[in-house]
């Protein structure tokens, strides 16, 4: 019996949002596994720092700047990947938006910037680097999704509906892909310490309490690696249209 294996080597990935908090961790955590990783973050310095962290593991970098609210970036993105490497084996749909207020206070503009960087961005993402799987005989996509696609919480009417948006998107591609052999999945991350979180806790706009939590904390970015790599990798090859949920167990306990 062989063991599926968990390496990457030779694989080309696109992680969005790779600059700070989860996105930074993934794209250090596939190049460890041995993909060539093209970091993409609408703040081009933060690319460019993540790619010389993967520079100084001995892994090529490629940084890239791209505000995946825009149509043309995603598709330019992808050109560029595809043209330069290639080929594209994994895509990271993790940039994502929140926007903290009561439903009252959500305005259109809210409202609409959530839906196309959390939903729209990712479809589009995944339609290019498709195009590019189905050509070369497969693939794997990981949408970053939440626990909030589940379970619910006050002040995130856009955040809370767009990631369940997304968690259906996964499953409706992966049966629309699976005959061109490119798997789907999601990872639902719970409460972690980014530094999108820390600033909102300190603000109360987010207040998380560890007792919450089973595990009695808040996750760091980097628990968010091995879900990842996992749907990304062969011993994940018999998992499509699945969601990986990595919270320490809050979504049950407020269920």
């Amino acid at each position: 019996m062989t063991l599926p294996t968990f390496r990457l080597d030779d694989k080309v990935a696109i992680v969005t949002g790779a600059g700070q908090g989860i996105g930074r961790s993934i794209a250090l955590g596939l190049a460890d596994a041995g993909a060539v990783v093209a970091c993409a973050d609408i703040a081009f310095t933060a690319a460019r720092d993540v790619a010389r962290e993967l520079e100084a593991m001995g892994r090529p970098g490629l940084p890239l700047e791209v505000d995946v609210a825009e149509p043309a970036a995603i598709a330019q993105m992808v050109s560029a990947v595809s043209e330069r490497c290639g080929r594209i084996d994994i895509l990271v749909n993790n940039a994502g938006i929140r926007v903290h207020k009561r439903v009252l206070d959500h305005t259109l503009d809210d409202w609409e910037r959530t839906l196309r960087v959390n939903c729209t961005a990712p479809l589009l993402a995944s339609q290019a680097v498709a195009t590019v799987m189905r050509v070369q005989g497969g693939g794997a996509i990981v949408n970053i999704a939440s626990q909030m696609a589940e379970v619910t919480h006050r002040c995130r009417i856009a955040y809370c509906a767009s990631k369940a948006a997304l968690v259906q998107m996964t499953r409706v591609m992966a049966l629309d892909w699976a005959e061109y052999g490119i798997r789907v999945n999601a990872v639902a991350p719970g409460p972690t310490k980014t530094p999108f979180t820390s600033a909102a806790t300190a603000s109360g706009a987010m207040p998380v309490l560890a007792e919450q939590v089973p595990l009695r904390r808040m996750a760091d970015p980097d628990e968010m690696i091995g879900a990842v790599v996992y749907l990304a990798s062969d011993a994940a090859s018999f998992v499509t249209g699945t969601v990986l949920t990595v919270d320490g167990g809050q979504s049950v306990h407020w269920r």
